[in-house]
């Protein structure tokens, strides 16, 4: 253990406050930057989620495909086509959330289970691009932790920041 005395203590210069005040700041702003992205984030599920309009759709096919991602782990994401009219118009598609989803785990082929080709089920579509449609109105709550977490931490820091300065002035 290494004993620090007062006569080792060497006197914190202005060149030594501004670096730390950058260093301080700078860390704050790279969070206020990452809980950008997180909110954007927030908007793209929330938005066609408040937005959208139910349709009746008919299922035309269900698979379930497994892939593996960067880690090697295994994932599966559910396929379900299925077919809509909007004004006259016929679009098909395969979303079924609103962000595409791939999960380890029983997730896919669960969601996979609820449809079956025949069926006859409530779609949601953008009105502004009636092609755009997902089954499911499921939010992922990590997207919220991407905006919440970053955002917290800023104003954490912001609101020590006349400590940590005061403990940097006294030295």
């Amino acid at each position: 253990m290494i004993a620090v005395s007062d006569a080792d203590a060497r006197p914190v210069t202005r060149g030594d406050r501004i670096r730390l005040t950058v260093l301080y700041w700078g860390f704050v702003i790279a969070c206020l930057v990452f809980a950008a992205f997180g909110w954007r984030l927030v908007r793209a599920q929330e938005t066609p989620i408040r937005n959208a309009h139910p349709v009746t759709a008919t299922i035309i096919h269900v698979d379930v495909i497994a892939h593996q991602d960067t880690r090697g782990r295994t994932l599966e994401q559910p396929i379900v086509m299925y077919s809509y009219q909007v004004d006259g118009v016929h679009y098909s598609t395969d979303r079924v959330t609103v962000l595409e989803a791939s999960r380890s785990g029983h997730w896919a082929t669960d969601v996979a289970s609820r449809f079956h080709a025949g069926d006859t089920v409530t779609a949601y579509y953008d009105p502004t691009a009636p092609g755009s449609a997902f089954l499911i109105e499921e939010r992922s709550w990590t997207i919220y932790a991407s905006f919440i977490a970053p955002l917290v931490i800023a104003i954490v820091l912001a609101c020590l920041w006349p400590r940590v300065i005061g403990h940097i002035e006294r030295g």
